[in-house]
């Protein structure tokens, strides 16, 4: 293990706080070190000891970026209005401006990790009271595995004791040394209870004679999953079974006290690397075979299929033509693919483009929120229409979530195939596509298809 010197910690503590003088606020210190190689799911295990309710966990499909975060040495919120995603940018930038790093932070870290309610203009419910519309985290010790080499980040305010920061290093130092692990199971279900099954066909129907007339093209409706435990769901093991099954899907954990919200997806949203942007258009699923023979013949029918090819086809028209507007060389090839996951297939259309000129990570996710995979088309009505017909409150479910660092870059999903964990309950969530040949009894045999990846993961169906 490589070890922090104590010395260059304070050093950076010591110039923070002049710093801190000359402005009266305080200045944040951010040291990050390459160290050796560590299993970010032990990791977070062990930051329970230390950090309850207080961690996050992110990775992308082929895990070549990973980051955990423990702890919470700032905190950055908004309101629920339009504005929402530029505030929380704004704020980080001006802690960034006066911040304190030494170099290697300068190319790892620091970042906040958090998320954006779907629709912050929806009835709000106590189901989500933990999570605002808009909420970032900036981690007091985060691992960040990324191209196969390992760093520790630790982030902490100009006006903290130096006996803090002696306890900072004691905690980093046993998490980083792996002992602690928690290994526990997923407790056993006792039942799951569909939310208005019923009345949920029947805003099917509501919309799809509403499509019919022309009054829109497509909508999102989503369908809660109430899931009841024998006991508190252990939150590492949750993520333990979905590193193992959805291994090229997005992984995402964000606690809240006692709630956390996670899951694995496979939707990129948006991710600005400098000038260059990346984003993909899923829409469009079928199930996955039994054999290998029935798999193909399930996924050729997906992509003959006209009722899928077109519910794809607005979602790939409605992110071209957005990106179009503060991008150049927006690129997607011509047919969509087949993306193939554990218990579901989606017709997939990847996304590149450069952005023209100084255009932010939050000016793409303004952009791009809610893509049509999602809300509908054309946005306006179809948002209207969810929040009139559908009865949940989605809270982060389908809104962006991901994360921001210190140049302006980052990267967000679209947080599907997720759930609320609380306690010994377990709320999952599923939506649809609905146009105006949408049948309610498939629409409702699709939301069964997405709600397997979180129902397997919490060991409530066979994997």
């Amino acid at each position: 293990m490589i070890t922090m010197p104590f010395h260059h910690i304070v050093n950076l503590w010591e110039e923070a706080k002049e710093r801190a003088i000359s402005i009266n606020q305080p200045v944040l210190i951010s040291y990050t070190q390459k160290v050796e190689q560590l299993n970010p799911l032990h990791f977070f295990q062990s930051s329970e000891n230390y950090y309850p309710g207080q961690r996050f966990f992110w990775s992308n499909p082929t895990k070549s970026h990973v980051m955990v975060g423990a702890g919470i040495t700032k905190e950055f919120t908004a309101l629920g209005d339009e504005n929402r995603f530029h505030h929380i940018e704004n704020q980080w930038k001006r802690l960034m401006e006066q911040a304190v790093r030494n170099e290697e932070s300068k190319e790892v870290g620091p970042i906040i990790y958090g998320g954006f309610s779907f629709d912050p203009n929806k009835e709000k419910t106590k189901l989500w009271s933990n999570f605002a519309d808009a909420l970032f985290i900036l981690p007091t010790i985060m691992l960040t595995n990324i191209n196969d080499s390992t760093y520790v980040t630790i982030n902490y305010l100009s006006d903290c004791k130096e006996s803090h920061l002696h306890e900072l290093m004691n905690i980093k130092e046993e998490l980083l040394s792996g002992s602690s692990i928690k290994h526990a199971r997923t407790p056993s279900v006792l039942k799951c209870l569909e939310m208005d099954p019923l009345d949920w066909k029947d805003s099917i129907n509501t919309v799809t004679s509403r499509i019919s007339n022309g009054a829109m093209d497509k909508v999102v409706l989503a369908r809660e999953l109430r899931v009841l435990f024998h006991d508190v769901i252990n939150v590492g093991a949750v993520l333990e079974n979905l590193l193992e099954e959805q291994s090229n899907s997005y992984l995402f954990t964000v606690e809240r006290g006692a709630d956390c919200f996670l899951g694995a997806t496979p939707e990129q949203l948006v991710k600005k690397d400098g000038r260059e942007v990346q984003s993909m258009c899923l829409a469009g699923s079928i199930a996955r075979g039994s054999t290998p023979k029935e798999d193909e013949a399930f996924g050729e029918s997906l992509l003959s299929d006209n009722k899928n090819i077109h519910e794809h086809e607005l979602v790939v028209q409605m992110i071209k033509s957005s990106l179009q507007k503060v991008c150049r060389d927006v690129c997607t090839p011509r047919e969509p693919n087949l993306y193939k996951m554990k218990h579901i297939q989606h017709l997939h259309t990847p996304v590149t483009a450069k952005i023209q000129e100084e255009i932010s990570l939050a000016d793409l996710v303004k952009l791009l929120h809610p893509t049509p995979a999602l809300g509908g088309y054309p946005k306006e009505i179809s948002m209207e229409t969810i929040r009139e017909v559908e009865k949940l409150d989605r809270g982060w479910y389908a809104g962006p979530l991901g994360w921001m660092d210190w140049q302006n870059d980052g990267e967000f999903i679209v947080a599907i195939r997720s759930g609320l964990l609380q306690g010994n309950e377990a709320s999952l969530f599923a939506g649809c596509g609905i146009v105006g040949d949408s049948d309610p009894e498939s629409e409702y045999k699709e939301t069964q298809i997405k709600f397997r990846p979180m129902l397997s993961a919490l060991g409530g169906i066979q994997k």
